[in-house]
């Protein structure tokens, strides 16, 4: 961090100054510390708030059974990337925490499915934003060398959250109605927004963003490319949900979704590449090394770690017998691991200064884990259950906070709102493919498995009689074989995750090694 030495304090007052309106940067090494980052009551209420922000997102997402069209929302990341560098932060916050304080009210008074649906896209435009500008206000109120802690610290929060998130569902829906999971999120909603408008101070957008007016930051925010790009996606996303369902993978309407979204994925790249840094996200911005491989990283990651716990639970209720709410206490060690793993990696960190060594063990450590799940039968003991998954988990969590680390070291604090709507793009991009990939695999693992005790199985039959009432349907003698037939099914799913995990090292490669303790972006 660029300090006020012994020499610069020779430099009077006037010439500081002086220097300061001629580079007219919002640089926040420039400045003194105290005078950059907040401390003290104000510091630490600011990350309390983040904290509640991040609680906020995790049990929105797990409390309740997300809507159909909230899937698409959290794509809106690049939007909201451009918005953070051209406007206010705070005031893109407050309107981002606005949209999901709306939604919320609009859920929990839901008069019809159809209001309810509404409700939950609102809120989802806002949980994107405020997950974005979460992390952006960390940059400008933390030194780099701190934030690996912090971001280990979230992500520890999260997965408490994500933990207690059902369970507080499933107690509130019983006790006082399920208006009350969204209900909920008023208080805390509102808590933030208070919390923000007091406790945080940004700084001067740099002079080139500065001198725009309010309609050439609009134009620049590029929304024809935002809506092309969610056309596209939710073109692929309604392939993948109707292809083997409501239509054959060879019908014309899935055939059509596929071919337009590719259509429009290549409408999408090419307006990036003419309007250049105007565009919603500048190509410049992905031309960087450690940013391609962060976001290959960060895909894969998170793709291998939802596909994983996707099909975890119908092993345990499905194959062992188990009870949802034992399934859900034998979720606990990847959980608990996956803290641990991320508070550890935020803390070493902040400590060494390197990430890509924390990333490095993600990549050893989860393909290591992910092929000893894939041993696990119907007898496999409780032992080995615990210590296979709490291996995922463990290395899961040392890697999820590296590539936003390194992305926060290379760019320009002015660009990390770009960068962060990235790598946020390929968390929730990813698990959306590999996911519905996973449940082709299985339904055809599945039908293959079981066609001669269940001729004509298909994923519409499981998903509407459930895998329970599938080894109903079968004489009391040939359970055995549909238990087998599922376990079996279920592995296949698991192969796909040690290929995803193994598809880390790509991200790993390239990986630039830059100390968080040594290298200021803003001074290159």
């Amino acid at each position: 961090m660029k300090r006020i030495s012994g020499k610069h304090t020779q430099e009077t007052a006037i010439e500081k100054i002086s220097e300061l309106a001629v580079d007219e940067r919002s640089d926040p090494d420039a400045l003194p510390e105290g005078s950059q980052y907040p401390t003290g009551m104000k510091f630490w209420l600011l990350m309390f708030n983040l904290g509640a922000v991040i609680i906020l997102g995790a049990i929105d997402m797990s409390i309740v059974a997300t809507a159909v069209p909230t899937i698409t929302d959290h794509f809106h990341t690049f939007l909201y990337g451009k918005a953070y560098k051209l406007f206010s932060i705070k005031s893109v916050f407050l309107v981002a925490n606005g949209f999901s304080f709306l939604g919320s009210v609009l859920c929990a008074t839901a008069v019809s499915s159809t209001m309810l649906i509404v409700g939950r896209a609102v809120a989802g435009i806002g949980t994107a934003g405020l997950d974005a500008g979460a992390f952006i206000m960390l940059v400008q109120s933390t030194p780099l060398r701190k934030r690996p802690m912090f971001l280990g610290l979230w992500a520890a929060i999260e997965g408490l959250s994500t933990i207690a998130g059902p369970l507080l569902g499933g107690a509130i829906t019983q006790t006082i109605g399920w208006r009350w999971c969204f209900y909920i999120s008023l208080p805390i909603g509102g808590a933030t927004l208070l919390l923000t408008f007091l406790c945080f101070s940004e700084a001067l957008k740099t002079s080139d963003v500065a001198r725009l007016t309010f309609k050439e930051k609009f134009l620049q925010l590029d929304v024809i490319s935002n809506l092309i790009l969610i056309s596209a996606l939710t073109c692929l996303f309604l392939a993948f949900s109707w292809a083997g369902t409501k239509y054959p993978w060879h019908s014309g309407r899935v055939i059509g979704l596929v071919i337009t979204f590719g259509v429009l994925a290549a409408a999408f790249i090419y307006n990036q590449f003419r309007r250049g840094d105007a565009a919603l996200l500048p190509i410049r911005i992905v031309k960087r090394r450690t940013v391609i491989a962060s976001l290959v990283f960060i895909t894969f990651l998170n793709s291998a770690g939802n596909v994983l716990e996707y099909y975890l639970p119908i092993y345990y209720q499905a194959v062992r017998g188990y009870t949802p709410a034992q399934s859900g206490l034998l979720m606990l060690p990847i959980l608990v691991a996956a803290t641990l793993g991320a508070i550890g990696s935020g803390i070493g960190t902040s400590s060494c200064g390197y990430y890509a060594p924390f990333m490095i063990f993600a990549s050893v450590t989860m393909p290591i884990a992910a092929g000893l799940v894939t041993t696990f039968k119907i007898d496999t003991g409780l032992a080995k259950i615990i210590v296979y998954t709490g291996l995922s988990g463990l290395g899961y969590g040392v890697g999820s906070s590296g590539p936003v680390t390194a992305v926060q070291t290379v760019l320009l604090d002015g660009d990390v709102p770009l960068g962060i709507s990235v790598l946020l793009f390929g968390s929730a991009f990813g698990p959306a493919v590999t996911i519905a990939i996973a449940q082709v695999i299985f339904t055809n693992q599945l039908s293959n498995n079981l066609n001669g005790l269940l001729p004509g199985l298909g994923r519409t039959s499981i998903e509407s009689n459930g895998l329970t009432e599938l080894v109903n349907q079968v004489p009391h003698d040939k359970a055995g074989e549909v238990l087998l037939g599922i376990d079996k099914s279920v592995a296949h799913t698991w192969y796909l995750v040690i290929a995803l995990t193994c598809a880390m090292f790509f991200g790993i490669l390239p990986i630039e090694w830059r100390s968080v303790k040594k290298e200021n972006p803003n001074q290159e």
